[in-house]
């Protein structure tokens, strides 16, 4: 229903893509709408469905879901968000720190890419600094 009502709508605006589109909809539903930027979505049709345009909005969000929920995946977003949440940090929703995590991670790849820095805290995060933490 997202997808079709409200994603797909904004979509035919001129200029508006699935980026600012879903900058929209988490200014009003933080908790349950992540911002699937461009670098996102290249990443996801290289790695995951290289199929996938826009159109198909509601695929890359289930997509983000399912990546949220698994296990590991899910139990490091629970230890960030508690612990964030034990610093008085308390306006960020898991699906913002979720989003922050893999803008962080595609950064990191990026750099490494494009001017050889290793940022190897972000490696970390993305394949479980949180146990290494505790």
């Amino acid at each position: 229903e997202l997808n079709d009502f409200v994603i797909q709508k904004l979509l035919k605006i001129n200029g508006i893509g699935l980026s600012t589109t879903t900058k929209i909809l988490h200014t009003l539903y933080p908790k349950i709408i992540p911002m699937i930027d461009n670098t996102l979505q290249k990443k996801y049709r290289e790695v995951i469905n290289d199929g996938w345009t826009e159109k198909q909005a509601d695929v890359i969000f289930i997509d983000f879901y399912n990546n949220l929920k698994m296990g590991s995946n899910r139990e490091n977003l629970n230890y960030i968000f508690d612990k964030l949440l034990e610093n008085n940090i308390q306006y960020l929703s898991k699906i913002r720190i979720f989003d922050i995590l893999w803008w962080s991670y595609l950064k990191a790849e990026k750099l490494r890419e494009d001017k050889g820095i290793n940022w190897s805290t972000i490696k970390f995060i993305n394949g479980g600094l949180v146990k290494k933490i505790r």
